[in-house]
């Protein structure tokens, strides 16, 4: 069967370096599914749910933004942070939806802040559900 190398990089160290058949990341505008073969791309990550297959195992991480860079051979995933789903607290996840939503988006600057604590929040409580 077909694989694909998979790195996933946060700026601490390698998060995951695996042979795998298929992923489906979030991308910021949608979701990409990846598999053998696929043509060139770079794309910009958007807040959700990473899901990786090798054969029959399967594992899923909240990705934090970030960009993604598909070879011929490889998947090149850049990001700051890399989570465990069950590590994710819906209760904490609920709170910063709250938060996010109570920032004054009066300038440019903190719209953009605002629509990125936003986009993680939600991405989290999509995880939780």
């Amino acid at each position: 069967m077909a694989e694909l190398h998979c790195i996933v990089v946060t700026p601490e160290k390698t998060e995951l370096d695996v042979q795998a058949t298929s992923l489906v990341i979030p991308l910021f505008d949608g979701e990409i599914g990846i598999l053998p073969g696929r043509a060139p791309m770079i794309g910009r990550l958007g807040f959700g749910l990473m899901t990786v297959k090798s054969g029959s195992t399967t594992t899923k991480r909240y990705v934090d933004g970030g960009f993604v860079q598909v070879t011929r051979e490889a998947v090149y995933i850049l990001t700051d942070r890399l989570l465990k789903p069950e590590s994710i607290d819906t209760n904490q996840a609920k709170a910063d939806l709250e938060a996010a939503n109570a920032i004054k988006g009066v300038s440019a600057e903190a719209f953009a802040i605002k629509e990125r604590a936003l986009a993680q929040a939600r991405g989290k409580l999509r995880i939780t559900k």
